[in-house]
């Protein structure tokens, strides 16, 4: 089973680690979903990695203050290494400062490079989405829509995935910059009855 990197780049950040490596999702019996990623070193096998802490437990992060695209970067170059195929690729979570503050959690996703024997997914009114190839692309969410999250945009169809999180974000993205995953995969499900803002 491959899981998600979690990096704490923030220290005021480090209480709300636990939390979020324990309330990622809705169901009570959820397979924890992160690997929390301490050290510089790649672990080469999945032993190395924490996938959950109780709270107050401490951990060291080589990350503290590192921006999101140094963590990126170390994402990028470890998922295509041969010895990790543990690591879920094109996905990865940040627990920062604001983390601490409102219990969100930074998604980065990445849309790899797709070679010329690839389809590209058009959409009406979009065009190709996403809409650039070899990106990140971000969404703050609540830490409990993680796993809906990672459902929702890694696993579920792209014809109704796509249009949500790469068309319309902005529809789904609160004042606050948050996007709600619970209504996005509502929609996704055709139960979203709201009249269009």
């Amino acid at each position: 089973m491959t899981r998600t990197l979690l990096f704490c780049v923030a220290e005021e950040a480090k209480p709300f680690i636990p939390k979020a490596m324990r309330e990622f999702s809705t169901e009570k019996d959820a397979p924890p979903l992160y690997y929390l990623v301490e050290s510089e070193i790649c672990p080469d096998k999945r032993e190395g990695f924490r996938i959950e802490l109780q709270d107050g437990e401490t951990f060291d992060s080589d990350f503290i203050n590192a921006s999101k695209e140094q963590c990126q970067n170390w994402a990028l170059d470890k998922w295509y290494q041969a010895k990790v195929k543990f690591i879920e690729p094109n996905v990865i979570a940040i627990a920062d400062e604001r983390s601490a503050r409102d219990g969100t959690l930074l998604m980065s996703f990445y849309y790899p490079v797709v070679s010329p024997e690839e389809p590209t997914f058009e959409f009406d009114g979009w065009g190709p989405l996403p809409p650039r190839a070899n990106t990140w692309y971000d969404f703050r969410i609540d830490r409990r829509a993680a796993d809906e999250f990672h459902g929702s945009l890694m696993w579920a169809s792209r014809e109704s995935a796509y249009p949500i999180y790469f068309g319309c974000p902005e529809k789904f993205t609160d004042g606050t910059g948050i996007f709600d995953v619970f209504k996005a995969v509502k929609c996704m499900n055709g139960e979203d009855n709201d009249e269009e803002e």
